[in-house]
């Protein structure tokens, strides 16, 4: 009888800069202690792809090859909407996402992040084909890394406010290299409850009945400013917000995250020099790190 493979331990990590060349982002992560990074591989408010040289791209991957950093993941651009009405934009963001991929394959990395994109309120009925479509057509153009499809706030008709919005693009573009990324605090704002081991289970039992947990690739960890139901993408520092400590305590001991990368978007610790913060920082990477410590102990 084969044994089933154990998951390895899950790995705090952070969106860093890549400014300066891609490679940048490689000791930005290790300055503030984190275990996995996520970059942008252009400017996430504009369609112009960055070109990246040769040379950058193997700098990055002998860097991170030198460094004690597990998975990099790529977030695409914030710009991308595959349920667009308009074929410009529609085009712009295929091109966008399948940059983001080729890129993120050329420097190792796991996958991409990708807001799908919004039907206005519409419902999923109407654009389900559009976005199925663009979906095939991007992992059809690009190399064989996971494309990973967030979870959302519901702000404007975003895609992804109730699992079901992912659960049937999943099994409409019917392949292994589309998956899920669960954010915390946009599940939360959605209406899921993350605050206590009850409401988890509650909410990883919804996301496995619409997706099928199986999908799960990566985690972005990030605190609420914004109450449950909220509808609201507002992001604050872990254990300020509204899941708290506690709940990211009942979060990371739940078994579906078990060997998961958590990704932080958070704000950052006020400062003097940084009054607004400049995260995420090695505060908040020490924090989720002393809660999952806590939850292995």
């Amino acid at each position: 009888m084969s044994k089933t493979k154990q998951p390895g331990p899950i790995q705090i990590g952070g969106h860093v800069s890549s400014a300066g060349g891609i490679f940048t982002a490689i000791g930005r992560a290790q300055e503030i202690g984190a275990e996995a990074a996520q970059i942008f591989v252009s400017p996430p408010q504009t369609w112009r792809a960055t070109q990246h040289t040769d040379e950058a791209i193997a700098k990055f991957r002998e860097e991170h090859a030198a460094s004690k950093l597990g998975e990099v993941w790529v977030h695409n651009i914030y710009l991308a909407n595959l349920a667009t009405e308009t074929p410009e934009q529609l085009a712009n963001s295929i091109g966008s996402v399948v940059n983001a991929l080729t890129v993120g394959a050329a420097v190792g990395a796991k996958g991409v992040v990708l807001h799908t994109g919004s039907h206005r309120g519409g419902g999923m009925a109407p654009v389900l084909d559009q976005v199925t479509d663009a979906l095939k057509r991007i992992l059809d153009a690009t190399p064989d890394i996971t494309l990973a499809l967030e979870t959302m706030a519901g702000q404007g008709g975003a895609i992804g406010k109730e699992f079901e919005d992912l659960g049937v693009l999943l099994r409409a573009v019917d392949s292994p290299r589309l998956q899920v990324c669960l954010d915390t605090c946009h599940t939360f704002a959605a209406g899921y409850e993350l605050r206590t081991p009850e409401g988890v289970e509650a909410t990883m039992r919804a996301f496995d009945d619409a997706i099928g947990v199986e999908h799960l690739a990566v985690v972005h960890a990030n605190d609420s400013k914004m109450p449950l139901g909220s509808l609201r993408d507002r992001h604050e520092n872990i254990g300020d917000g509204h899941i708290g400590t506690d709940g990211f305590r009942a979060i990371l001991g739940h078994p579906a995250f078990a060997g998961k990368a958590f990704m932080l978007e958070v704000p950052g610790i006020p400062t003097e020099a940084k009054p607004k913060g400049d995260g995420p920082d090695a505060e908040n990477i020490k924090r989720l790190q002393a809660i999952r410590d806590q939850v292995a102990s």
